[in-house]
């Protein structure tokens, strides 16, 4: 026994260590990898085993021995048979970033928000009773161990729960992240579960050893008699109880959390098989001779559930009771953990967040967007917590234990819906929801209402417990309902889409296993003579024959093969829908007789064939040119009325089956009149008929018609003549060789001389290409090799600035540095432009976008100048929409801004909009110098700058605005008069508002904490990048290649919430394609930015196509940590915004 300050001292000690171990966590989380995070992984499973085990189970054994099995048995043959089964469900939790057993049967079913919301009630429901025995285990525990007891059980189960919700909250909810893991927090758990079982495998040695002489003496003097305990009454309530908790393991929220949703891998799972197995083992061997012990030593004097505590005081040393105490301590904390962040997902991912996001407008501020979700949870932890606490203060101590047992049956109520997730293809959401909702109000009326005390109910049945009994058939009725709705429901297509993500990827025949496969070689053998013909279908399954022995083959087997050939056969005449449908009817024995199935598809087929023969006929009816058909044995069959018109047929000549011999004889005939060797011509045309070879031919008829010729073969025999009318072409083509032969002197003449001039020019003009094109690479070349160099000084000083210890002087000092670099950031920014212009690789990319919003970022923009210098400026802000290059239209502003801030240096500075019936007018207007009629039209042109300028840059900044405008179709207006400033005009067209969301609000920052990863080859700028968003307070990594970012994400568990790129990488490699790598990689869409200084073409549309971010270097900080806040905040509403929308 032990004073109470003891106990608080040694439970004070060991939350320490449980903070000091879940901060070790934190703090390497990047190496809990590969074995690592296996081991880990696998003793986090220990969770299973709760205060119920610890000191409930070893009540179970003293009055039987066997009675405790089932709650280690179940889990036990789970992993050792149904192990695929548990792969799947990690394996589709993985790909689709599932976080609760209610998010994984929602998206199966049509991503049903009532399915979830159900789910996660039956979940709460089930697991409040063992949150109250974990409360009720430790008060126990530290009341039994205590001398004196000085604390009442309220004020110490209040201290217990409130010291949960702290640790739960400062390892448990401290970020929201998509795959909802918690490696710190698993750590501990580890950690607990290595404590929980060395106290119980220590407590039972020192029973067998110390206390008895050997677990020999333990096991003669407790005298148990196996036959009756083997007896069938208790063998049937040993089975029924261990469907039950075979069911109930695989619903458990915090099994859930611990073995699906804080797997990063499916490698995490390597050892959790041996190791979890042996830890149930060894609890289950161990429970044996501690109830036995304690059964012989106290018997019914005290409670059973307390035959552990009271071993462990019996002899000295008194470190077994303390290690004891812990273990107790452990095995209720860590359920409590675990459960409470599990629900606290459920409660908030399926009801809170989507009721919140229904009701407010969204935000993009991600400081406060992730701040509130993260409230959300915290309270819900607490409320959940708290929920327990008072259920232990109401509810009667000496019905908690039964609690306990029958919470099982409620969440076992979630595992039809679970195997029929991933089992049966037909199990409707209707079916579904109707199963858990009989299921589980079946449970709560037999069994939770009468155990509470609120009414008498018991199981008249000697066989089984009423609590096990009445289970059962809670379960049984749920599984009933759930058949036989979803067999007389319909799934929707959204289920059906929904359900491929839950089914390996086989043959769909396979997948029918047809209900009846007793069709033979023979019925296939008709149904394939049927479509195929005769000669076909006997030479297809001769071929089959020839490949497949079937004596060598299981007969189902053979029979899968022989109905998969014979689809291909089908499917070359029918496609491959068709033939699968019409195989699915014979192998699924629907009341459809198979002549008559073939009769409908074939009377389908002719219908369709004398569909397409009059539309064949009508086609060549109106055809120009006159047709006829010949078959094989020269007859005429065919023919349009084009045809008669061009040979002026006599009446009764052309009909159908007329010899081709008579008919060529006719037209010869007419055409030469005696002037050649009539027969000798038409015994010649018919040679060439029957040599079936393609021939054409010119015929000038009596009349002066020019006609041309043209014969075909068939594929089957026959030709296809075809007659054309080229009169008018010929008498054209005459015309013109007329005329041609005046012109063509004169053209010779005149063409040599061109041709001279041509060549001439033509060297000349690839002399100046190849020079404007060495310029064009030259200034290329420099704006991107220069601004690397000049990136890296830009970041250093950006974080420098952002430290607190420099003094004026310094921080003056830095401010002249990041000014003298921005105006170097401009020089070359202007050259890259300028090679950009001139090479041809500014392409316009419209799109629809808010003028408001526009106005909006333009005015934040230039908001810290206009601090800096003290100007008066000023925004119309101006509703509307406009159809153009958002980032040309802002590169023009930004340039004409820039201007106007560096001339009005104490007057004002405005953006005034004018928005009209169909266009809007922006000009930007400044109180400056102003600019003399003779030079405003010079000061558009490349490196002009003005006497009275003390500008220093380049003179590139109004014609690189002005060949932007160009490429927008949009004017520019200069109104100017010498001291009184300048007024720059755009007129753009408006187009009406499209069907958008809500407005978002303005990024804000606050990045502390958010997972950086950094990719640049440069060196300087990569380090430079780092200072700074380490600065930020970003957890942040830097790495130059794709290789070495594929193996941080190994290394560091895959859980970056951001990734900042440099576009040109080397070994020819690019920043978009490792961002896709890395998305691919990790399977999510992780948030990314590309940023470069290229001036390759299209870039910003890649980087769009992408769904990355773009900025271009010089990098400035503010508008990097707007756009990271920006995009951060935008994933969490995606995931949290439209949870289960159906």
């Amino acid at each position: 026994m032990f004073h109470s300050w003891q106990l608080l001292s040694l439970s004070i000690i060991y939350i320490a260590l449980l903070f000091w171990v879940a901060y070790l966590g934190d703090k390497f989380r990047h190496k809990l990898f590969g074995d690592r995070k296996a081991i880990i992984y696998a003793l986090t499973l220990g969770v299973y085993c709760t205060s119920w085990s610890f000191l409930g189970t070893t009540a179970q054994s003293a009055t039987n021995i066997f009675s405790h099995i089932p709650i280690y048995l179940g889990p036990v043959l789970l992993f050792v048979f149904a192990w695929p089964f548990l792969l799947r469900i990690i394996r589709v939790s993985l790909q689709l970033n599932l976080t609760s057993i209610a998010d994984l049967l929602a998206v199966r079913f049509g991503k049903s928000h009532s399915l979830a919301k159900l789910v996660t009630l039956v979940a709460l429901i089930g697991t409040l009773p063992y949150l109250v025995l974990q409360i009720k285990s430790i008060v126990y525990s530290f009341e039994l161990l205590q001398i004196e007891s000085t604390m009442p059980q309220w004020q110490l189960g209040l201290i217990v729960s409130l010291i949960i919700v702290a640790f739960t909250i400062l390892f448990g909810i401290r970020h929201i992240h998509v795959t909802e893991s918690h490696p710190q927090m698993m750590l501990a758990i580890a950690f607990e579960s290595v404590i929980k079982l060395t106290a119980f495998v220590v407590l039972a040695v020192f029973v067998c050893f110390f206390i008895f002489d050997s677990p020999i003496q333990l096991w003669q003097k407790a005298d148990i008699n196996l036959n009756e305990q083997l007896s069938f009454p208790n063998l049937t309530s040993l089975f029924g109880m261990l469907v039950v908790v075979m069911a109930a393991f695989l619903a458990l929220p915090r099994q859930f959390q611990v073995m699906v949703v804080e797997a990063s891998h499916v490698k995490d799972t390597k050892y959790s098989r041996p190791i979890f197995i042996l830890y149930l083992t060894l609890f289950a061997i161990m429970a044996i001779p501690l109830g036995l012990a304690g059964l012989m030593l106290f018997g019914d004097q005290v409670a059973a559930d307390s035959y552990v505590l009271r071993l462990s005081i019996m002899e000295q040393p008194g470190w077994i009771s303390l290690l004891v105490f812990l273990g107790a301590i452990s095995a209720a904390s860590s359920m409590m953990i675990i459960s409470s962040m599990a629900l606290s997902t459920m409660l908030s991912n399926e009801i809170v967040f989507p009721i919140l996001f229904q009701s407010q407008r969204q935000q993009s501020n991600y400081q406060s967007f992730q701040a509130r979700l993260l409230n959300i949870r915290k309270l819900l932890v607490l409320c959940i917590i708290m929920m327990g606490y008072a259920a232990f203060l109401v509810i009667d101590p000496d019905r908690l234990a039964s609690l306990g047992e029958i919470a099982f049956g409620a969440l076992a109520q979630l595992t039809p819906a679970l195997i029929a997730a991933f089992y049966w293809r037909n199990a409707s959401l209707t079916g579904v929801f109707t199963g858990i909702s009989v299921g589980f109000s079946l449970w709560l009326f037999l069994n939770f209402l009468p155990n509470l005390g609120i009414y008498d109910l018991s199981l008249a049945n000697e066989y089984l417990s009423s609590n096990t009994g009445f289970t059962l058939f809670s379960l049984a009725a749920n599984t009933l309902a759930m058949i036989v709705i979803s067999l007389f429901s319909r799934q929707s297509v959204h289920e059906r889409v929904q359900a491929t993500f839950f089914y390996n990827k086989t043959s769909e025949l396979s997948e029918l296993t047809p209900k009846r496969l007793a069709i033979d070689s023979s019925e296939l053998k008709l149904l394939l003579v049927k479509f195929l013909g005769t000669d076909t279908a006997e030479e297809c399954m001769a071929n089959f024959k020839r490949q497949v022995d079937n004596k060598q083959l299981p007969t189902e087997q053979y029979n899968q093969i022989l109905i998969q050939h014979a689809e291909s056969a089908l499917a070359t005449i029918m496609g491959a829908s068709s033939a699968r449908m019409l195989i699915h009817s014979v192998l699924q024995g629907r009341n459809i007789n198979l002549t008559e199935l073939a009769s409908l598809i074939e009377e389908a087929s002719n219908q369709q064939q004398l569909k397409n023969l009059s539309i064949l006929h009508s086609a060549i009816e109106h055809a120009s040119e006159g047709i006829s058909i010949i078959d094989k044995e020269l007859n005429l069959v065919a023919w349009n009325r084009k045809y008669l018109d061009i040979f002026n047929y006599p009446k009764g000549v052309v009909t159908i089956g007329a010899p081709i011999e008579d008919l060529i004889r006719y037209n010869l005939s007419q055409i030469y009149h005696g002037q050649i060797n009539l027969e000798q011509a038409v015994q010649k045309r018919l040679a060439y008929l029957k040599q079936g070879t393609p021939h054409a031919s010119e015929r000038t008829m009596n009349s002066g018609q020019v006609i041309t010729i043209e014969g075909n073969p068939l594929p089957n025999g026959g030709f296809v003549m075809m007659f054309r009318d080229i009169t008018t072409y010929r008498q054209a083509e005459k015309v013109l060789k007329e005329q041609n032969l005046d012109l063509e002197t004169v053209v010779q003449a005149r063409t040599k001389e061109l041709k001279l001039a041509n060549e001439q020019l033509a060297i000349s003009h690839q002399k100046a290409r190849q020079a404007n094109q060495k310029k064009s690479l030259y200034l290329k070349a420099c704006s991107h090799d220069l601004m690397q160099p000049l990136e890296a000084a830009r970041l250093f000083t950006s974080a420098l600035s952002a430290q607190n210890k420099l003094s004026d002087s310094q921080r003056q000092q830095v401010s002249n540095i990041e000014q003298s670099l921005k105006v170097a950031n401009d020089m070359l920014s202007s050259l890259g432009d300028m090679a950009r212009i001139e090479g041809g690789n500014i392409k316009v990319n419209a799109e629809v976008f808010s003028l408001l919003e526009f106005l909006t970022q333009l005015e934040d923009e230039f908001t810290p100048l206009v601090e800096e210098k003290q100007l008066d400026f000023h925004v119309d802000k101006v509703e509307g929409w406009l159809n153009t290059d958002r980032h040309l239209l802002r590169r023009i502003l930004q340039n004409l801004l820039t201007n106007a801030f560096r001339y009005a240096c104490d007057g004002k500075i405005a953006v005034i909009v004018n928005n009209k019936d169909n266009h809007v007018d922006i000009a930007v207007v400044d109180h400056g110098p102003g600019i003399s009629p003779e030079n405003q039209a010079l000061i558009f042109e490349p490196f002009t700058q003005l006497e009275n300028s003390d500008s220093k840059g380049l003179g590139l900044g109004l014609n690189i605005t002005r060949a932007f405008a160009q490429r927008l179709n949009v004017p520019i207006k200069l109104t100017s008069t010498t001291g009184q400033g300048c007024r720059f005009t755009l007129s753009l067209p408006t187009v009406s508002s499209p069907n958008l969301s809500q407005p978002q609000q303005k990024p804000q920052s606050g990045l502390q904490g958010v997972s950086v990863l950094c990719i640049d080859n440069d060196p300087e700028v990569l380090a430079g990048m780092v200072e700074l968003l380490s600065a930020w307070k970003c957890d942040v990594v830097g790495v130059a290649s794709r290789s070495e970012a594929l193996a941080a994400c190994n290394r560091h568990g895959n859980r970056y919430e951001i990734i900042l790129a440099d576009y040109q990488l080397d070994d020819n490699d690019n920043g978009l394609e490792v961002i896709a790598a890395l998305r691919e990689h990790c399977q999510r869409m992780i948030p990314a930015i590309l940023i470069t200084a290229t001036t390759e073409a299209d870039i910003e549309q890649k980087a769009k196509r992408a769904k990355a971010g773009y900025m271009r270097k010089m990098v400035r900080p503010a508008v990097l940590r707007a756009m990271m806040s920006a995009m951060l905040t935008q994933t969490m509403q995606d995931k949290y915004g439209n949870i289960h929308n159906q």
